[in-house]
């Protein structure tokens, strides 16, 4: 693994925890990298800020991957600025602080929660095959999430969502395998992000480190390693697989 030289990465959700360390990480390896955010801002700019003072050729752009026009502009300005996207980081995802029970779940937030942890991974991948298989190579990266696996603690709709990933990918990676495309999937659990410190409480953290194995919280780095593997020229005869980075939990 290391040398991803002349080759273009897309990490979507990639100006803050998982994703700008995923971005970091393939920038590292000689990846050139575009990172989508749905909000720009500061967050986008650090990390612009970051991979620049590293001397990598790198593009933010802030934009709804929920939203099919949105995600042609951002696939159109990846080219106009590097070339075709040829490693792809579905990253971008939201959750529910405020879920209670399936029964009580209001249509808009299941719609909502679809359309963006779902369908934006489909209409970015729809958007980047055609060049993949033009050029007859390419790594799709899905971050799903032990939640997809075990119905989780995050809401029904999330894990239906992140379920719907690992179904996805599998049916990705029959389809492309014959072009050269991989389609994998880093599954995490219990990382020290934003979204974890947001839905457990601070008196609550002791325990969940407790029931982790390793003892430990994930970091962010953790899942990159992860990625940089499934995007490395090694994993070629890797696809269709879940791998769950989780500490053991």
């Amino acid at each position: 693994m290391g040398n991803l030289k002349g080759h273009i990465a897309l990490v979507t959700g990639g100006t803050r925890g998982i994703g700008r360390s995923i971005a970091l990480r393939l920038a590292r390896d000689g990846a050139s990298v575009g990172i989508v955010g749905i909000r720009g801002g500061k967050n986008l700019e650090d990390t612009i800020k970051q991979l620049e003072d590293g001397g990598v050729p790198c593009t933010g752009l802030k934009a709804d991957i929920s939203d099919r026009d949105q995600v042609k502009e951002i696939f159109f300005r990846m080219k106009e600025c590097f070339g075709s996207v040829d490693i792809l980081v579905n990253n971008a995802a939201i959750t529910d602080y405020n879920y209670c029970s399936a029964w009580t779940l209001k249509e808009e937030t299941w719609d909502r929660m679809y359309q963006v942890n779902l369908k934006g991974v489909f209409l970015c991948c729809v958007e980047a095959i055609p060049d993949m298989i033009a050029n007859r190579w390419g790594r799709i990266i899905n971050i799903s999430s032990t939640s997809g696996i075990t119905g989780g603690t995050s809401g029904v709709h999330y894990a239906a969502t992140k379920g719907g990933i690992n179904t996805l990918s599998k049916g990705l990676a029959n389809e492309l395998a014959s072009f050269g495309i991989t389609v994998n999937v880093v599954a995490p659990s219990k990382i020290d992000t934003d979204m974890f410190r947001n839905s457990v409480k601070p008196e609550k953290r002791n325990d969940v480190i407790e029931r982790i194995p390793v003892k430990r919280l994930g970091r962010p780095e953790d899942i990159a390693e992860a990625v940089a593997y499934f995007a490395s020229e090694e994993a070629g005869y890797t696809t269709g697989q879940i791998l769950v980075v989780s500490g053991g939990y």
